[in-house]
């Protein structure tokens, strides 16, 4: 019986797939992390009563997270809670599929990438190009990219099934667009359906989960440039080309532009970080070969769930690494395209990192470090260095080169074996994160929560070691609130004396320092104690609010902290109702906030006012995610009548 290559490849393929599932299946245990937390455990807009589609919709929209919401994986996940409860196993299990997927994707694209490149050099009268076949060097690359350390976040990190879905989108929409425009280099019939479908349908859905998608064009332009360069001169299929790429490309770049450069122009300082737009940018520059080194060459004691402790570049020489990095980038992007025609696959695969970073590691308001962003783009790494390890150009030692890129796929499984074995248990991700990251106030923080979690009494060692970690934490250079809240409330619910230093470093840190999203969660914390039974003083706690207001008067979520606290903690309405209808002059399109002022004024008997704020929550009742909420208002309102009539008469 004869084997065809077919078969071999495809035995090949599952047996990726088995140890890809493998490598991951310890991690599958664990925990929810980080911001798994405030977007899905601690959400209450993904709990979900039925499946009806005002519950659906509900849960579609229950991310805050861009401005689309990102609808697709938050109802999948909203779903599985309904159906399964809270249970991590069975979501990281979701994930794991997803990724499977992916890797599958990669695979085919890669593989059609590389027969084309092959046709290519064989038209200009070269050799294949590669020692190795185009499907035996995909299955490396996808095998690779699936086991490659980096990308473990993006499986076993639950909410960062926003991340792989994107991807699986935009691989999706980039196959369709492939087969298109290769029926169109043809001469086929039916090249447009695909190349618009693939396009628009893995576009749209793609953007539905992560916003990254909108960067598709630009991997499909890179593709086109490099594999098909827009047509022969003067034919039909250049012009068709040229109006694909003016649609599909070219108008979109000049109005999201138009959209996004006015925001970063007016705000240069970007708000709730501590580091403005320039110095973002001259971070970056180190970041990403970081990035680069943490998928050729993964090291454990790097890869982290926690980043939030590298260092800002202030300025071209400070640290002094700065200025040679961006160089160093600026001579890797020059050289992609100096040999983008004799060594194409090289010159994709550099370019193709760089495509999903001009979105995510220039301008835009976001943290400096996360290993997911490179999801989609360590594809093209590792395309670019097995493409030149494996080039036929290159004379002799064609096994030792193969060996060296199978030895490194072979090591990628290992270290992510190791690393999802440390995921596979939340007290040792924990220890393993701040051991490894000592000067990161989030790593320190969840040691310390989970000491807690674990300390039997206040009397037990672990108590005692996790408020030792958060006093540390408190006094790191780039620490945040987390630590100082941790020692109030834990102090305050075990009846222990709260250091007044504790307060004063709060107070400091809120008057001199940039408050974050996390700072503003801390507070929370502290706000809404008394409904866990636990008694916070008061009047430091009064203190801490009103200099973080005075440092931020138009943070609304700052002023909704402040009115939540006057209202349910010292009890005055009247300024609670003051602050509430000033959120909503602050963030006039927000349904919570008109929520908010609406319970505010129903709970105090103002009707009328009641009235005009459901009118206005109504209008803002996008695809019917109000509905429940503005019946139960309607509801109120008409009972309240009723009984303000009955006594009068």
């Amino acid at each position: 019986m004869t084997i065809s290559n077919q078969q071999v490849i495809g035995a090949g393929l599952l047996l990726t797939v088995l140890m890809i599932t493998f490598v991951y299946w310890p991690g599958l245990s664990g925990g929810y992390v980080f911001d798994d937390f405030p977007n899905l455990v601690d959400n209450n807009r993904t709990v979900l009563n039925d499946l009806s589609l005002s519950s659906l919709l509900q849960g579609a929209f229950a991310s805050d997270s861009g401005p689309l919401k990102r609808p697709i994986p938050m109802l999948m996940l909203s779903v599985e809670r309904y159906l399964f409860g809270l249970d991590p196993r069975l979501m990281k299990l979701t994930n794991l599929v997803v990724h499977l997927l992916n890797a599958v994707f990669v695979f085919l694209l890669v593989r059609a990438i590389v027969r084309r490149h092959e046709e290519i050099m064989v038209s200009e009268g070269g050799a294949a190009g590669l020692v190795v076949s185009p499907s035996v060097f995909a299955l490396l690359v996808a095998g690779a990219w699936a086991l490659a350390p980096i990308n473990l976040t993006g499986v076993l990190y639950v909410i960062q099934r926003m991340e792989s879905l994107a991807t699986l989108f935009m691989l999706l929409g980039t196959l369709g667009w492939w087969q298109g425009r290769f029926r169109l280099a043809r001469g086929a019939p039916g090249s447009v359906p695909w190349m618009w479908g693939g396009i628009i349908s893995g576009g749209v859905l793609g953007l539905l989960s992560k916003e990254s998608a909108v960067m598709l064009p630009v991997y499909v332009l890179l593709m086109e440039w490099l594999f098909f360069g827009f047509g022969r001169p003067g034919s039909s299929e250049r012009r068709m080309v040229m109006w694909f790429f003016l649609i599909l490309l070219v108008l979109p770049a000049m109005l999201g532009l138009a959209w996004v450069i006015p925001k970063v122009m007016g705000n240069l300082s970007l708000s709730n970080r501590s580091f403005n737009v320039y110095e973002r940018l001259w971070t970056e520059g180190r970041v990403l070969w970081h990035y680069i080194s943490w998928v050729i060459l993964p090291n454990p004691g790097s890869l982290s769930l926690y980043h939030d402790a590298f260092p800002v570049s202030r300025g071209p020489l400070t640290p002094w690494t700065t200025l040679p990095a961006v160089l160093a980038l600026a001579l890797l992007i020059a050289v992609a395209f100096r040999i983008s025609t004799r060594m194409r696959l090289v010159a994709l695969g550099i370019l193709w990192f760089f495509v999903m970073h001009l979105l995510v590691s220039t301008v835009l308001n976001l943290e400096l470090v996360y290993e997911h962003r490179n999801y989609l783009g360590s594809v093209g790494v590792l395309v670019a260095l097995f493409a030149a390890v494996l080039d036929s150009r290159i004379r002799g030692a064609v096994a030792l080169r193969r060996s060296v890129v199978v030895a490194l796929v072979v090591l990628y499984g290992f270290l992510t074996f190791l690393r999802a074995n440390e995921w596979s248990d939340p007290y040792q991700l924990a220890y393993f994160e701040a051991t490894r990251n000592v000067d990161s106030p989030r790593a320190q923080y969840e040691l310390g929560a989970i000491l807690v979690e674990a300390s039997p009494s206040v009397d037990s060692p672990s108590f005692s070691m996790a408020m030792g970690v958060w006093d540390k934490a408190a006094a790191l250079p780039e620490t945040s609130l987390l630590p100082w809240q941790g020692l109030i409330y834990e102090h305050a619910r075990n009846g222990l004396p709260i250091d007044p230093s504790w307060w004063v470093g709060m107070k400091n840190y809120v008057s001199e320092k940039t408050v974050t999203a996390q700072d503003v969660n801390a507070l929370y914390s502290l706000v809404n104690a008394g409904a866990n039974g636990v008694s916070i003083p008061r009047e430091p706690l009064a203190m801490i609010l009103d200099a973080a207001l005075a440092a931020y008067p138009n943070k609304v979520a700052l002023v909704i902290l402040k009115a939540n606290f006057l209202l349910n903690v010292v009890g005055d309405y009247a300024e609670a109702e003051h602050l509430l209808e000033r959120s909503v002059t602050l963030s006039p399109s927000s349904p919570m906030m008109w929520r908010n002022l609406i319970e505010l004024k129903l709970a105090g008997g103002k009707l009328l006012e009641a009235e005009h704020a459901i009118a206005r929550l109504e209008q803002l009742n996008r695809f019917g995610q109000q509905d429940k909420a503005v019946n139960k208002y309607r509801k109120l309102l008409a009972e309240k009548w009723i009984m303000n009539q009955s006594g009068e008469n």
